[in-house]
């Protein structure tokens, strides 16, 4: 299915009644606060309070900056985002964001951008940040996207997507896209302190969140939140054939569940600051994946994940700013399945890799003078355990259980260099070592131009690395080969982007982009011995054109629309990506019904045709969403309703290798009601 004509008329059509989101700061401020900053806008006109419409971020440049000075097409999604539209998950949040798409195979999310979401990759080309804070494991590189993502959307302030190769700064995953996570400040809660939701929702799911937050007269800011989801599942699935892997189709009962507990702590004083993290995940996965038996139960998943950092900030100079960060992180994944046998019947295997790491990172930044900034630094990641285990349980069977204890660290430096009042040049480059395969330099140049107060002009250039992941190098068993002779993934990234704001009340951006990976890991026969083995084999490249036009109008009522065209294709044999979709559009609307108290968002996701693993033709979808909000119409007290599917349409993404099926039908029309209360 093509999109249709509807989705078409009603996004071009629609969005010029509308206007951008009051984020950021004023135009032209010199050093703008971070939008966490608590500005008072009580006291501007109204005009005046639509046209604070450049967000800020983060991210980009390690430095609070306006989105149209950093070297990136940048997007934010805000706290009022998640709420007026009711989002769930981290997916729920990054679907709706330009050239962005999601799939779920039941039991994970998996993240695409730009046309590239490979069928078994598990998100490593994403760099997943909360406050800064690397959340990529070094077993699989997951970007964890749904309930195993170990933070409650609730305690988000806003989500920072920065496009394009960001190795320069960060190094490692920051392959494609940054996506940084702020959380909300324990000073928000100020004047009420505590906060408690709850919600319910289809196959009898319920949340429940507890926050306290408060900051104190001698300046010492405290956070601390707890919360919980469990969920039945969907009870009944249909699977449709998959003939290509000799699946006559069939019907799931049960065993599609879930189960989340998440805490995060945080505590603050005079530029110290100390913040924990846990979140532990269960999923039953009864539809059969890692050649699992189908319709098995016992087929289960947790995943664990968690780390506590300490971090230290000054300025020590007139406009410079030291930073300091130690940290220690966890991760675990327990993975049970019940894998047929030729003789003796199913047996039951277990999958148990362990990860603990210990690091830190020193940041310098600052003005060297009038026309320049420089922000450079250090950092490094000693991984105390790096475990790979799998063994069959009865009869007990062990396949692999060893440690690896790899080191790297690096070096980065980024200087932004004021040619002329509207003319900056920003460069940076990035040198890594690894001990398992050696070293790395990556840079980032982007000229950014401002002809005219409103409008922006970008030429950006980066280059970026995803090095193998344990899993990839060292796993092996009667099935697999290891392969400790992997290079790092490359690619390069070039861009072109142009931002305009115009008449007060509108945004519109657009870019050309061309991305050229080499290098990907895949994995393939290994001919010496017909087992299965990770290689650098492949070749990708990706060009497009996104577009977005954004619009606030008076009372609250705005929307957003956006387009997105990307030919992602294999650079050796010239065919389509399997998995790649070629067109995505997307339109976002909030409207008020009883100002400022009530509102309703509408959210319209169109993606176009996709082709599976087994090479079959996905119909594209249009997804309709549903979010009734209302702000204190009893004190403290916040209500939404959400409808996600509206009109209940049949949808399957496909999945990788090693599941029973190609196609994993998803959920139908489902609701929650979700009440929030301050106290």
């Amino acid at each position: 299915m093509h999109l249709g004509v509807l989705l078409t008329t009603g996004i071009l059509g629609g969005v010029a009644l509308f206007a951008p989101p009051a984020e950021g700061a004023p135009a032209g401020a010199t050093n703008p606060p971070p939008a966490t900053s608590g500005t008072d806008f009580t006291n501007l006109e109204l005009d005046e309070l639509l046209a604070i419409r450049i967000p800020i971020v983060y991210g980009a440049s390690k430095h609070d900056q306006k989105t149209t000075d950093a070297p990136a097409a940048v997007s934010v999604v805000t706290r009022e985002d998640i709420q007026d539209y009711g989002y769930r998950t981290l997916a729920d949040i990054l679907n709706g964001v330009r050239g962005f798409y999601t799939i779920f195979d039941r039991g994970y999310s998996y993240l695409g951008d730009r046309g590239v979401n490979r069928l078994g990759d598990l998100g490593g080309r994403s760099l997943i940040l909360v406050d800064g804070h690397r959340l990529n494991d070094p077993i699989f590189e997951t970007a964890n996207l749904g309930y195993d993502f170990p933070l409650d959307v609730d305690l988000i302030e806003r989500v920072e997507v920065i496009r394009g190769a960001g190795s320069a700064l960060y190094g490692n995953n920051a392959f494609f896209d940054v996506i940084n996570i702020i959380t909300r400040s324990g000073g928000e809660f100020t004047g009420h302190g505590a906060e408690a939701a709850t919600s319910y929702g289809s196959f009898d799911t319920y949340t429940g969140r507890f926050s306290y937050g408060q900051r104190s007269t001698n300046g010492v800011e405290t956070l601390v939140s707890g919360s919980y989801v469990t969920t039945a599942g969907n009870p009944v699935l249909n699977y449709p054939a998959s003939p290509a892997l000799g699946f006559p189709g069939a019907v799931q009962h049960g065993g599609d569940g879930q189960t989340a507990r998440n805490v995060l702590l945080s505590v603050s004083y005079n530029g110290f600051s100390l913040q924990g993290l846990y979140g532990l995940r269960t999923a039953g996965l009864a539809n059969g994946p890692y050649g699992a038996v189908f319709n098995d139960p016992r087929n289960t998943a947790a995943d664990e994940r968690s780390y506590l950092e300490a971090r230290f900030n000054r300025e020590f100079a007139p406009d410079w700013r030291i930073d300091i960060r130690a940290y220690a992180d966890h991760f675990a994944y327990d993975g049970s399945y019940v894998l047929p046998q030729p003789v003796g019947g199913p047996t039951q295997n277990r999958e148990a890799p362990r990860a603990n790491w210990t690091g830190g990172e020193l940041q310098v930044s600052g003005p060297l003078a009038e026309a320049h900034r420089l922000t450079f630094g250090v950092d490094g990641r000693w991984d105390l355990e790096q475990r790979l285990m799998n063994y069959d349980v009865a009869p007990y069977q062990l396949y692999i259980n060893e440690n690896h204890t790899p080191v790297n660290f690096g070096a980065f430096a980024q200087e932004e260099y004021h040619f002329a009042p509207h003319l900056t040049l920003n460069a940076g480059l990035r040198l890594d070592y690894f001990s398992s395969f050696g070293s790395t330099a990556n840079p980032r140049v982007g000229l950014i131009y401002h002809p005219w107060e409103e409008t922006t002009f970008k030429a950006l250039f980066g280059q970026a690395y995803r090095t193998p992941n344990a899993y990839e190098f060292y796993y092996h068993d009667p099935g697999n080969d290891a392969n400790p002779a992997l290079r790092p993934e490359t690619i390069r990234s070039y861009e072109l982007v142009a931002e305009q704001s115009f008449a007060r009340h509108y945004r519109l951006t657009g870019s050309l982009f061309y991305e050229d990976v080499d290098d990907l890991i895949t994995q393939t026969i290994n001919p010496a011995d017909g087992l299965d083995i990770y290689q650098n084999v492949n070749q990708v490249n990706v060009r497009g054109a996104e577009a977005e036009l954004e619009a606030r109008w008076a009372f609250g009522l705005r929307a957003r629309a956006s387009y997105a065209y990307a030919i992602a294709v294999d650079g050796q044999t010239g065919q389509w990506l399997a998995n790649s979709p070629r067109h995505l559009a997307k339109l976002q609307l909030t409207a008020p019904l009883y100002p400022p108290k009530v509102s309703l968002s509408v959210e319209l996701l169109g993606t176009s045709d996709v082709v599976s693993g087994t090479g079959d033709r996905v119909p594209g979808r249009v997804v309709a969403n549903l979010n009734l909000y209302a702000r204190e119409l009893v004190k403290n007290l916040d209500l939404s309703v959400g409808i996600a599917n509206l009109l209940n349409q049949q949808f399957y993404d496909p999945v990788a290798p090693g599941f029973a099926q190609d196609l994993i039908p998803l959920n139908g029309r489902t609701f929650r009601v979700k009440a929030t209360y301050r106290f």
